[in-house]
């Protein structure tokens, strides 16, 4: 059936647009208060349809938020209980990522969905200077470093991505559409075209990649000499959720939930090197690895306008969170060590948040 919007737009013939959308929500609000209001000439109904297959892609606009351990990474030599930089301090820009979602359902509501979403370019960069060039890292590095003291800039960069795929069972159910005797006032308005409710369970993969680097220009030296974290979390979580979906005419609004506890695999690796003494680095590379437990828990809420049929474009907010990820800035030795164990720990509990837009389509039939 192909929409035709001079009978299914909500306007009388004759009716300017203004008019059309005034009856609309008229029609709107006198149905959420439980009355059933029908206009004359009526709203034609957008014939209710169950599709069985759905295709999602979206153009994903997704900023971190930094939850790392506040601490200090620079100070000021006069002054080193005073910090400059924090770890918390680099805010990301809003980074591009995509969602990809097949799904599919069989007549009894039993069907599968999978889907894969990819964020990057979550980059970030905070910057301090000083004339007299009495910069360093905090703790006892700073003062036992040569080449992350005395320096005339600093800075704290991080980069960031996230990939992540799911499979989930889907068991699925639809109300219908316009029923004048339903108990739920949207229903008995008849230019609902009805709506779903579908519970998903199964399991999801998350991978963050996170990357530190610290670094101070010597006086007198060409470059910062810089001390480098590379940080790898792995989570692997059985998964439930919900998601419902509601239809009016051409538009619709839908909501996601999962959330799911989640075992972690970590992995650290740092580097340092001296623009004074290339060749000998204030510590030798390090590595490590780890294992823990976390979650992933995701919250999407959207609108969507009707192109045909089949297509819809899509738009909306979206919201995840990882626990029990090993977030670079965290990795940072500030101690003087330089013994093998120095920069082998890795603190195993940090979050992160992921927030904002989306804008795609969709494709159901």
């Amino acid at each position: 059936m192909q929409w035709d919007g001079s009978t299914r737009s909500g306007c009388r013939d004759g009716d300017p647009p203004a008019r059309g959308w005034l009856r609309g929500v008229l029609a709107l609000v006198s149905c959420t208060a439980g009355v059933v209001w029908h206009p004359a000439t009526g709203w034609a109904q957008w014939a209710a349809a169950d599709p069985r297959q759905y295709v999602v892609a979206d153009a994903l606009f997704l900023q971190r938020n930094n939850a790392a351990v506040d601490r200090a990474l620079v100070v000021d030599a006069t002054a080193p209980d005073v910090p400059l930089v924090t770890g918390a301090d680099p805010q990301s820009v809003i980074g591009t990522g995509a969602r990809l979602l097949y799904g599919e359902y069989d007549t009894d509501g039993l069907g599968w969905e999978a889907g894969y979403l990819g964020v990057w370019g979550m980059d970030a960069n905070t910057t301090v200077g000083s004339a007299g060039g009495t910069l360093q890292a905090a703790g006892d590095l700073g003062f036992t470093s040569a080449g992350l003291s005395a320096g005339t800039l600093a800075s704290v960069s991080t980069a960031t991505q996230l990939n992540s795929a799911e499979f989930n069972l889907l068991f699925h159910s639809f109300d219908g559409g316009f029923d004048r005797s339903s108990r739920f006032p949207w229903q008995r308005c008849d230019w609902y075209a009805g709506g779903q409710w579908d519970w998903l369970l199964g399991f999801r993969w998350a991978g963050l990649e996170d990357a530190a680097t610290l670094g101070i220009v010597p006086v007198g030296a060409p470059g910062p000499s810089t001390y480098s974290v590379q940080a790898s979390s792995n989570l692997f979580a059985a998964q439930i959720g919900a998601r419902g979906r509601w239809n009016w005419q051409r538009w619709a609004a839908d909501f996601t939930a999962k959330v799911g506890p989640a075992g972690t695999s970590l992995r650290q690796s740092q580097t340092f090197f001296d623009q004074l003494a290339p060749a000998d680095p204030f510590r030798s590379p390090r590595a490590s690895t780890d294992g823990d437990m976390g979650m992933i828990a995701e919250i999407n809420l959207g609108g969507i306008y009707r192109i045909t049929d089949a297509w819809g474009l899509r738009f909306g907010y979206d919201l995840l969170w990882l626990t029990g990820v090993a977030l670079a800035e965290d990795q940072f030795d500030l101690s003087g060590n330089v013994e093998p164990q120095a920069g082998t720990a890795i603190a195993t509990v940090g979050s992160v948040f992921f927030q904002g837009a989306h804008l795609g389509l969709e494709a159901r039939w």
